[in-house]
């Protein structure tokens, strides 16, 4: 048994995925073959700001994830054990220019503007 979404397999006898949730199919469809036509997502990723307050990652979600653009933020995870390493939102070069745009009008209550400007100024 396999999950269709996680692609984790199962002992027989479970039928739902603990993760996601989805019902378990026998088999998993085939992966589609990559053909040479296709594009490579090459965009390079670059740090658009950088805050130590976890109020302000909770903005930046709010402003980030209704558009959805796709961004990581460096350092979330390690927030509970290393207090002094700041959060890094990163974000594909094309889409950076956006991003400030989007977070200029939020107020946030502790960040750095070293990585606000667009590094080509």
């Amino acid at each position: 048994m396999f999950c269709p979404n996680c692609k984790t397999e199962y002992r027989p006898g479970f039928t739902r995925c603990a993760d996601c949730g989805a019902e378990l199919v026998d088999l998993l469809p085939e992966e589609e073959e990559v053909t040479e036509n296709r594009e490579p997502d090459n965009d390079e990723l670059v740090p658009v700001l950088q805050t130590w307050d976890r109020a302000d990652v909770l903005s930046i979600r709010t402003a980030l994830d209704p558009v959805g653009i796709e961004y990581f933020i460096q350092g979330e995870m390690l927030s509970a054990f290393r207090k002094s390493d700041p959060f890094v939102l990163i974000v594909k070069e094309k889409d950076a220019e956006q991003v400030r745009e989007l977070l200029k009008g939020i107020k946030l209550n502790y960040s750095t503007s070293s990585f606000n400007r667009n590094p080509r100024e």
